[in-house]
């Protein structure tokens, strides 16, 4: 497992601006991943961004170093992308070998180390990100395995604990202080943006107050129109935004764009107002805080309410952290057995040729003939149940020790049939 490797960056580690600093660009990925692959002599890779984290799950089995790693996948970010792409200082980057590596991915993968505990959206984007890999042809056997388990892990601490119940997402974070301005001021809603998250904030909206009026602005009339339907809200382009006036007692800011979409002379026209920005990077200038009537909710004043969610759950943590550690041993077995294939080959192999020898010398010496297939068989059978039992003990020497024994095992045998 020691050629499993993390790397990149994260929401506990750095600030969400160098989480999405630390992103390929869309139109870049599938040639910069290859590329990226042989930068870091990985045979292979998975790469998942999330609006929290910017991580590389590599396959190394090269003599880098992990600190060396960090420094060559900095390198190839900066140079892959001009530069538009680039991993913060190494005490804010992520880099994990071994098991730790399956620790954290099966946390990711069931939503333990989200900012929203429980949230429902990380599994579903683990898996993208697996079968993107994998249709790329990165993700070969041994990532395979590891995220396997990982899927596993994450639907059994969701059927069997209640970490998924009630607040589940970024959005449902903000849901409280989203009810109290509702309940204070009647004027419609406006949400920016028409994708995935600003869809849940829409029927967030919607289900504390089923009359309200919801407007959706965005770039994409297409988009914005389809969302604006199935909200039953109308919409607008996203220009008139920025030509609006305090007309709206929440603005919804879910937009991915690498500058800020609403700034502080657009804000100040808005204001009454509460902002929640769930952009990454922010959607709204920091300035914006400043502002009279403005209250702004971001990405990083829902920490706190994170941690609170936290703190409420821990004992369902502490049973899915448990379900963690129980799929930790499958994994480290599963990966044993992978590892053991071949040396178990190798022994029967050894075990066939000696129990075939005997058994031809044993009849040639005036105790007649056997048919060959006979001979062939009657080794087999043989070599199957001489394996048995080295083969038994060899699971605890490779578990309790290391796979380096079993090298060592094999050399011996081997060459003693060379």
């Amino acid at each position: 497992m020691n050629t499993l490797f993390a790397l990149g960056t994260n929401h506990r580690l750095a600030t969400p601006e160098e989480v999405a600093q630390a992103r390929i660009p869309e139109h870049l990925l599938p040639d910069a991943l290859h590329a990226i692959a042989q930068r870091l002599n990985a045979s292979e890779l998975v790469y998942l961004a999330t609006c929290h984290r910017t991580e590389f799950y590599v396959v190394h089995e090269g003599d880098l170093c992990p600190g060396r790693l960090t420094q060559a996948l900095r390198q190839a970010l900066a140079e892959l992308t001009g530069g538009v792409a680039s991993l913060p200082e190494s005490s804010r980057c992520l880099l994990l070998q071994g098991a730790s590596v399956a620790q954290h991915l099966f946390r990711v993968s069931a939503a333990l180390d989200s900012l929203m505990l429980g949230e429902s959206q990380i599994l579903g984007q683990v898996k993208e990100a697996f079968r993107q890999s994998a249709q790329a042809g990165l993700a070969k056997a041994k990532l395979h395995t590891l995220f396997g388990q990982a899927f596993r892990a994450a639907k059994r601490v969701r059927t069997e604990t209640r970490l998924s119940q009630g607040a589940t997402s970024l959005v449902s974070l903000a849901r409280n202080i989203i009810r109290e301005r509702l309940s204070q001021d009647s004027r419609p809603v406006a949400i920016v943006g028409a994708g995935e998250m600003a869809a849940a904030a829409g029927s967030l909206v919607r289900k504390l107050d089923g009359t309200r009026d919801i407007v959706i602005f965005n770039r994409s009339r297409e988009r914005g129109q389809a969302l604006a339907q199935q909200l039953g809200a109308s919409f607008q382009p996203l220009s008139n935004l920025f030509e609006a006036s305090n007309g709206f007692s929440v603005v919804v800011l879910a937009v991915a764009s690498e500058e800020p979409v609403l700034s502080q002379a657009v804000a100040a026209r808005l204001a009454p107002a509460l902002i929640v920005d769930l952009g990454l990077p922010a959607n709204a200038a920091p300035e914006c805080a400043a502002l009279p009537g403005i209250t702004l909710v971001n990405q990083t004043t829902l920490h706190a309410e994170s941690e609170a969610n936290r703190q409420a759950r821990a004992a369902e943590v502490a049973r899915a952290e448990a379900i963690i550690r129980e799929q930790l041993e499958e994994l480290g077995q599963e990966l044993l057995e992978h590892n053991l294939a071949p040396v178990a080959k190798a022994l029967r192999q050894a075990f066939y040729q000696s129990a075939r020898w005997e058994l031809q010398q044993a009849f040639s010496n005036g105790h007649g003939t056997l048919p060959q297939e006979f001979l062939d068989e009657l080794a087999e059978r043989l070599a199957q149940r001489l394996v048995r039992t080295p083969m038994k003990g060899l699971r605890e020497v490779a578990f309790t020790h290391s796979l380096q024994a079993l090298d060592t095992f094999l050399s011996a045998v081997s060459g003693e049939h060379a």
